[in-house]
Formats: structure tokens, C-alpha cells, sequence
């Protein structure tokens, strides 16, 4: 096979890209900057397979997955975008995730059926969304960026970094040393790029305020054993099928499974508790100690992990936020996790790297055709993120408010389920572009509003909403309003605005109802033919009905294909030795 051209210069040692860090943003870019020409290095101070967390997708992820893989002729990545493309590429490790369920608890207290709700996700083909098993998936990830072209190197400490005018040099702990136009900072928390200049902000400026307990446990209870009779909950999916949030006073744990689904072989769970520490403050206990004595305040949380072990060294954290002065500078991006950090919350986190990852990757691209790498060129993705994480915070800060009582969440977390479904079909507008208009796209628009905000906080009237329920969630938190009179008037305000689409049923429900395939019809005519104006003008105009179906009979004839492959490769074994199944094209 012939090695692709996204390597390095004939000495090894010259890049046009330098990316520190191979998680799944570092590898996702590596492998697109490598594919369009882009001589690419990875630079990876540990080694894969390892332990990560950023595990539950959202919709607005999972499209900008398939719009990645398709806009940079990736198809690996799109295979990202869906659980059971998911399960027939990368492995049957990850979990399913049809739904995001919440639970509220009182301590002491038996959880009472009818105070959770659930937002579920999308029905093939266009979901379920997934929960990745990080050190599978980050894995893999690392090998498409190899295959295509990227040079990686594993277990590589970068020591010193030398920006210069034309280019930046590269120094590390071996003796090792590197040269690259520009360097990609996907370094985490301990980003060097931002410690080099000083980017943290001391101390971070963020509104929320929360620390960590986490870790990986083997024999979680499915909380369906656990909350009762279905009777009682009344929610369309199953809560182990999903992301499950219980939320308490000044906190909130989350529960991926990774065992949800008839063809996982993988036992574990991943498991977080998250306290404001102005509400929670640290014990001084043992991680595990902390944990056990927490959940034991709630019965429904006893019971569902009485028979739980964890399988991983705990990790503790203290305040989780961190956040930074700028993105982008003479020659060096930060990727988004590298820049600022507000709470897994909503895991928004992956969906604001793979937009950043949009807006940055064609820019190397031509960079490395025109040699101009000017701050100015990328200074819109400096813009953008920081808008991205600046209603995060907002949207976080004030949820963590409203767990203090279930009417208020029931009425807050609505206008983060309508962020979700605007944030979302922004994206698939940029898809429906691409699956009608192929290599002509343009896709220059879909970084502006209303397109570009994650959460469609680009979009005018949605954001208009925000700020009047924000504003209540602040009023209850001032003492000036109750919790049910902040709830009535969240709920009023969502009547008022349109925005909750009329499929959807009352915003008062707990639940929306779920999104199978003759469920996503009546959204779209909604958005065509009764939304408020500003939605009507923006959504379902590009990617509509035919484009539904069209996904819909790939995603079976892909279904059909694998399980016929499988099929055919067993009966062939039954009679025969000898194959070719070492002759791969790709």
C-alpha cells in the first residue's frame, strides 16, 4: 500500500502542523490535515490504549462527526456519529445512549418515581447517540491518523518550545527534535502552549464552581431495577439505556453504562459525582470513602450501587474550571479542552472541539498552500470558542441553581432540550448542503449565526428565551422569587417565545416523547411551516425529509452488508483455510 502524503519532509524532522496530544480532538485533526496534503505530527507524551473520559455524546456531536468525515473526506470519523456505526467499526466496547435521563433525590429521602424526566436522542439513522469507551475509541482514532499520513510519536515529553517568525521549534525530553509551521495545542489542562505564555486566567472567570470524584465500576445496578415500575416514572426509554443524571442539592452524578446493549461486551460504568464546593465542601477523605459515604445518604443511590466495584484508581479533583485568555496566537491554536474547562455537564465539551476543529482545519489546509499563517486568519476561532464556553458557563452555572428543586430543573432543563434540537439542525443544514451540492458546498456560511453557536446561541430568538429564563433561575437564587414561581414563569416565557415545537406536546411534561423515524417528520414540517419566522428562514430549508430517507436506507443497506459479511466469512471457514483477508485496499 502506498504511504499517503500527509508525512513529514524526507528528514523526518520538518511538519507543516505540530499537534500535541492524541485524544480524540488531537487525532480527529491529525487525520484530516494529513488527508488533504498537510505534512502532520503527532506528539503524544503517554501511550494508547488509555484511560479518558469525555465518554456521552450529544446530537450537535454526533452530526458535526459525520459533517467532519464528509466535508474533509474522512469517513472514519463519520463512523463516529452513530451507535451502531460505532459498533460495527470501532468495536462493541462502546455503549448505547438513547436518551439523557434526570433523577432528583432528597436527602435521606426514597426518590419519588415522578420527580425525574428524560430528553431521549435520536432513533437510527440519524442516532442513537453513544457513550465511548475513550481508550478504544481514542485508540482508533490514532490508527486512522497514522494510515493517513500522520507521523506519530508515542511516549514523547516536548520540553521546550522556540516560536520563531517562519516556523516553531520543537525540543523533547530524548534528544529528539521537531520543526513545524504551526502548532495545535491539544494538551488538556496541562496544555504547554498555554503554559509557555501564560494564557491561564488567575483565577478563571468562570461562574461555575464544582470539583470531581471518578472513576470506572464493574456491577452498577441498571437504576431501572432501582426508581420502580415504569408505571411510576412514566419516561419513553429505558434510564440505563441512556446518560443518567442524578441530581441533588449542590450536585449532580453522572452513570454511562457501557453494558446497555444486547451486543456489548464491555462491564463497565463509567460514574462521576460533581459537588459545588461552596454547597459540598471537601472531606479530606479517601476519594472512595467520600463516594460511599455520599450515595448512602440516598436510598435509590445506595441501592444502585451496593453491588458496585470500582476497577480503576480513583481520580479527585479540585475546582474542575479552568479557563484562558485567548485561543489562537502567532503560529499556535489551542484546541477547546486545552483552552478552558467548565463541567461535564451536558458533555458539550466534544461538541465545541469538533466545531473548532471545523473552523480550523480548512484554514491549515490553505495555510500550508499560501504560506500565511497570520493570528488574523484564525482569530474567528478564537471568537467563537470563547462565545461557545461563555454560554456554557451560563447555561451550567444556572443548572447547578435549579438542582435544588424539581419544578425549577423541569422548567430550566427545557431550554437547554431546545438548544440541543437548534444546535443540532444547524449542523445537519450544512449536511443536507453536502448531500445535495456535494464538493460544491460552501461551507463558509455555517460558521456564522444562526448556524454557528453551539446550543443555538447564535440564534436571535432562541437566545432572547435564554436570557428571560436565566433571569428567573437568578431571581430564585436571590431569594426574590420562589422555585415554583421562577418554574411558572420559565414555562410562561417558552409559551410566549413559540419555540417549543408542537410535537413536542406541552413544556411542562416531563418528557418530550421519543424520536423515532415517523417522529422526526412531523419536526421537520414544524420547522418548514409553523415555527416562529426566524426559524422557518434557518432550519429545515437544506436538510429535509428525502435526505432523512435517503440516511435511513444507507444505514440499513450498512446493517444488512455487515451481518452478511459476517455470515459469508463464517460459512467460508466452515470449508476452507486459506484467504485473502490480509489483502486490504484501504
Amino acid at each position: 500500500m502506498t504511504r499517503p502524503h500527509g508525512g513529514g519532509a524526507m528528514d523526518g524532522k520538518t511538519f507543516d502542523v505540530a499537534i500535541l496530544g492524541t485524544g480524540i480532538a488531537g487525532s480527529i485533526l491529525g487525520a484530516i490535515l494529513a488527508k488533504n496534503g498537510v505534512r502532520t505530527l503527532l506528539v503524544e507524551q503517554g501511550s494508547h490504549p488509555r484511560f479518558a473520559i469525555g465518554e456521552s455524546t450529544v446530537p450537535e456531536t454526533t452530526f458535526l462527526f459525520r459533517l467532519l468525515g464528509m466535508r474533509y473526506g474522512v469517513p472514519e470519523i463519520s463512523q463516529l456519529s452513530t451507535y451502531n456505526r460505532v459498533r460495527r467499526t470501532v468495536g462493541t466496547t462502546s455503549g448505547v445512549k438513547r436518551n439523557f435521563s434526570f433523577v432528583f433525590h432528597r436527602d435521606g429521602e426514597p426518590q419519588r418515581a415522578h420527580e425525574s424526566s428524560q430528553l431521549p436522542t435520536l432513533s437510527p439513522p440519524m442516532g442513537p447517540d453513544v457513550h465511548l469507551f475513550r481508550q478504544d475509541v481514542d485508540a482508533y482514532l490514532l490508527g486512522v491518523a497514522a494510515a493517513r499520513g500522520a507521523v506519530v510519536r508515542q511516549r514523547t515529553d516536548v520540553t521546550s518550545l522556540d516560536f520563531g517568525a517562519s516556523g516553531v521549534e520543537l525540543k523533547c525530553r530524548d534528544g529528539s527534535a521537531f520543526r513545524a509551521s504551526y502548532v495545535v495545542d491539544a494538551g488538556g489542562v496541562q496544555a504547554p502552549v498555554a503554559k509557555l505564555f501564560g494564557l491561564r486566567e488567575q483565577p478563571t472567570t468562570m461562574r461555575t464552581h464544582s470539583r470531581s470524584i471518578f472513576t470506572h465500576f464493574h456491577g452498577v445496578t441498571p437504576f431501572d431495577a432501582c426508581i420502580g415500575p415504569r408505571e411510576g416514572h412514566g419516561l419513553p426509554s429505558p434510564l440505563s439505556q441512556g446518560t443518567l443524571h442524578h441530581l441533588f442539592h449542590g450536585g449532580w452524578m453522572w452513570v454511562i453504562p457501557f453494558d446497555n446493549h444486547p451486543s456489548s461486551t464491555n462491564r463497565l460504568t463509567s460514574v462521576g459525582l460533581n459537588l459545588d464546593p461552596r454547597v459540598h465542601p471537601p472531606t479530606g477523605l479517601p476519594a472512595e470513602e467520600e463516594f460511599r459515604r455520599f450515595v448512602a445518604r440516598y436510598p435509590a443511590l445506595a441501592k444502585q450501587f451496593e453491588n458496585a466495584h470500582p476497577i480503576r484508581e480513583w481520580v479527585s479533583t479540585d475546582r474542575l474550571q479552568f479557563s484562558s485568555t485567548r485561543v489562537v496566537g502567532d503560529r499556535y491554536c489551542l484546541m477547546p479542552h486545552a483552552f478552558a474547562f467548565v463541567d461535564p455537564l451536558f458533555s458539550s465539551g466534544l461538541g465545541i472541539s469538533m466545531g473548532a476543529i471545523n473552523m480550523l482545519a480548512w484554514r491549515l489546509i490553505e495555510a500550508k498552500k499560501d504560506g500565511d499563517y497570520s493570528t488574523e486568519r484564525f482569530m474567528p476561532i478564537d471568537a467563537r470558542v470563547k462565545r461557545n464556553f461563555a454560554h456554557v458557563d451560563r447555561l451550567v452555572s444556572r443548572s447547578y441553581v435549579a438542582f435544588s428543586d424539581f419544578e425549577l430543573w423541569n422548567a430550566w432543563y427545557k431550554i437547554w432540550a431546545l438548544g440541543t434540537i437548534f444546535g443540532g439542525t444547524g449542523t445537519l443544514e450544512a449536511i443536507g448542503e453536502v448531500l445535495t451540492h456535494g464538493a460544491g458546498t460552501r461551507f463558509e456560511p455555517y460558521e456564522l449565526a444562526p448556524f454557528g453557536g453551539l446550543q443555538g446561541s447564535d440564534l436571535p430568538e432562541y437566545m432572547a428565551l435564554f436570557d428571560r429564563a436565566a433571569a428567573e433561575i437568578d431571581a430564585y437564587a436571590e431569594k426574590r422569587v420562589s422555585a415554583s414561581q421562577a418554574a411558572e414563569r420559565i414555562f410562561a416565557v417558552i409559551e410566549e417565545s413559540r419555540l417549543w415545537p408542537a410535537p413536542w406536546g406541552s413544556p411542562r411534561a416531563r418528557h418530550p416523547g421519543v424520536f423515532t423515524l415517523p417522529k422526526v417528520g412531523p419536526l421537520i414540517q414544524w420547522m418548514q411551516r409553523d415555527a416562529p419566522q426566524g426559524i422557518r428562514d434557518a432550519y429545515a430549508r437544506r436538510f429535509v425529509l428525502r435526505h432523512v430517507v435517503k440516511m435511513a436506507a444507507d444505514e440499513w443497506a450498512s446493517e444488512l452488508g455487515y451481518a452478511g459479511k459476517l455470515v459469508t466469512t463464517l460459512g467460508r471457514d466452515f470449508v476452507t483455510g486459506y484467504n485473502r483477508d490480509w489483502d486490504r485496499a484501504d
